[in-house]
């Protein structure tokens, strides 16, 4: 690659962190429901033409803005870090401490706007929501096998139950915004995870 290319690429890619902030922001002040792409074209100083060839839609561009942080978060995919802690618990409060800097690093604007849009009767998005379901199950189908492999005696739950700690700290954020510590995701392992999961 040239140092011309270089230059061009590192370009497009502000841009696109500078389009990210700039939605981020606009949902704050505006909110999402009432978000354009000519709003965010005139603050990013870019044209609705650039924004409608990337995203057809706002939606396309919140997931974008989603997933771009998220492995900013972690440096890569929740799945990859999760490893052996020695016992359940720590497994569980280690998946719930990871997951809660990916929600931090994304931001409450943004995961508000893609879960309500996950809510829409929609088959594009049902597809969408079928595909993070499965990737939450194999996230936590990892996380048993370890407990398994050590021995720990482990119920045999339905993907439905495998998804709840997904669900869990998603509200617990959605009802305690920005106050979402350790205590909070001790009480929920010992509390609620344990018991679900193990005899």
């Amino acid at each position: 690659m040239s140092e011309s290319d270089k230059n061009t690429r590192r370009r497009g890619d502000a841009l696109m962190v500078s389009i990210y902030d700039v939605t981020v922001d606009l949902i704050k002040e505006v909110g999402y429901e009432n978000l354009t792409f000519q709003q965010i074209a005139n603050r990013a100083k870019t044209s609705r033409t650039v924004l409608y060839r990337r995203w057809p839609t706002a939606f396309e561009l919140i997931k974008e803005i989603k997933e771009y942080r998220s492995k900013l978060a972690l440096n890569g995919d929740l799945i990859d870090k999760i490893q052996d802690t020695g016992s359940l618990r720590g497994d569980l409060f280690q998946f719930l401490t990871l997951y809660q800097m990916i929600y931090d690093e994304i931001g409450s604007e943004i995961m508000n706007a893609f879960l309500f849009e996950m809510g829409q009767n929609n088959k594009k998005i049902d597809a969408i929501k079928l595909l993070a379901i499965e990737k939450d199950i194999l996230i936590m189908k990892k996380l048993l096998n370890f407990a398994k492999g050590r021995g720990e005696k482990i119920k045999e739950v339905s993907d439905d139950t495998l998804i709840l700690p997904f669900d869990l700290i998603r509200m617990e954020n959605i009802f305690h915004e920005n106050e979402v510590d350790e205590r909070n995701l001790i009480r929920l392992v010992d509390e609620i995870l344990l018991p679900v999961f193990k005899y």
